[in-house]
């Protein structure tokens, strides 16, 4: 049996290959020159995901046990502030875009008429508010691709304001998944618990590059590279 340590090492090392494609998709995306309106539905939607975070995060600090350590509660109420800057920073760019205040609260509900694949939903979808494994592997898994989708975002964007955003927004989604790694390090202790994790990492793995062709776009390419890395 590996280590906790050598075991989330190899959950990363593996996880490249959903985030490459999700680059490809991303890229892809942004090449097929969305109109206006396009962009700010989809900046929208990701403007919402990003709330959803942050009220999931905050959530489940709310429920920590009394003897959570100091550090990890740090931890994680850093990442649900963090959730509250990229929301707002979301809308700014929005914003940036149309030249007009948005509505928020409109948008959200709109969202929610006509609402696009998030992946905050998995978090609800894998009971992550009672067990610790599935938000720790939540962590590692979407938001280190979310890391690796923002800043091809960036990277696909001429815009001095929007790269900056985007290039913040993915450096924090890199400290969020550090937190998720460092986290299944303590919690993977046993067989039982790794052949948990890793079942979960794997059906999460085809729902984020799911949620990458619906909200971007649905290169064959990326298909093919996550087909033949994971066998589906």
């Amino acid at each position: 049996m590996l280590s906790s340590k050598e075991f989330v090492a190899s959950l990363k090392e593996n996880n490249q290959s959903l985030f490459k494609a999700s680059q490809i998709n991303v890229r892809a995306y942004f090449d097929s020159r969305p109109s206006q309106d396009e962009m700010v539905d989809h900046f929208i939607g990701r403007m919402v995901n990003e709330r959803l975070n942050m009220v999931e995060i905050a959530q489940s600090v709310a429920r920590l046990p009394a003897d959570t350590s100091v550090e990890e509660l740090q931890l994680l109420t850093k990442q649900a502030h963090d959730e509250a800057n990229h929301f707002r920073m979301v809308k700014d760019v929005i914003e940036h875009i149309t030249g007009k205040p948005l509505n928020v609260e409109a948008a959200i509900a709109a969202e929610a008429a006509k609402p696009t694949a998030k992946g905050a939903d998995l978090l609800k979808k894998y009971e992550a508010e009672t067990d610790p494994i599935a938000l720790a592997a939540y962590q590692l898994v979407a938001e280190g691709r979310a890391e690796a989708v923002w800043s091809e975002m960036a990277n696909c964007i001429d815009d001095e304001f929007i790269r900056r955003t985007y290039a913040k927004i993915a450096k924090d989604e890199g400290f969020h998944a550090n937190i998720g790694g460092m986290k299944l390090e303590q919690l993977l202790k046993t067989e039982a618990d790794q052949t948990h994790a890793e079942a979960l990492i794997r059906k999460m793995r085809r729902d984020l590059f799911e949620i990458s062709c619906l909200n971007t776009a649905a290169a064959p390419a990326a298909r093919q590279l996550v087909e033949e890395a994971y066998g589906w």
